[in-house]
């Protein structure tokens, strides 16, 4: 039985894992900086690339904006060897498959894992696609907890409305700064009472 062909929606992803992995092997790939140089540097086109497709673009700034997240999951989830220990390939499937099942809601999280799977039987090793296929449904699993907890992180520097003072406490603090700049005579006057008596 013949393969079946990558879609275009396929091929996007896997362009976006090809600029993931090479920023890794330039030594760029911890760092959302390192990782949003790479991808501008891809999206220069010289004469031997064709252009970077939009939904590569789209996955790997989301890989960019969620990175430490991102890499805590997946690590947290790795058990046969540490993060930084599998091959880089593997981290560039992970990290495009992490992000299409928590960030990307026009993706099901299944269909996100089966094409992370089957990217990572074409260009990974023979026993990546069960590592891959592990890792990303355990971090699957706890999706929601993750997402959760990101909200309430969110939520917790977002400023509020009574953050910012209105134009009449702004009032009020003014007549407090010029009430400041008042001399205090109470104790003259205090002093003054125990000298008669």
């Amino acid at each position: 039985m013949r393969p079946r062909r990558f879609t275009s929606r396929t091929r996007a992803r896997k362009r976006a894992v090809d600029t993931i992995f090479e920023a890794d092997q330039r030594g760029q790939g911890m760092s959302a900086e390192g990782l949003s140089a790479m991808l501008e540097a891809r999206k220069e086109l010289t004469a031997a690339q064709t252009p970077l497709p939009a939904y590569s673009i789209s996955i790997v700034e989301g890989v960019i904006g969620h990175l430490s997240q991102i890499d805590d999951l997946i690590a947290s989830h790795c058990t046969t060897r540490p993060y930084d220990r599998l091959p880089a390939v593997d981290r560039a499937i992970m990290r495009v498959g992490t992000w299409e099942m928590l960030w990307n809601h026009d993706v099901p999280e299944i269909t996100a894992i089966d094409e992370a799977v089957r990217i990572a039987k074409e260009i990974s090793t023979d026993e990546s696609p069960a590592i891959v296929n592990a890792i990303l449904d355990a971090v699957r699993e706890n999706s929601e907890g993750a997402i959760a907890a990101e909200a309430a992180l969110a939520a917790a520097f977002e400023p509020r409305d009574d953050d910012f003072a209105s134009d009449e406490s702004d009032d009020e603090l003014d007549q407090l700064d010029d009430y400041d700049d008042e001399p205090d005579n109470r104790f003259n006057h205090v002093e003054d009472d125990t000298s008669t008596g």
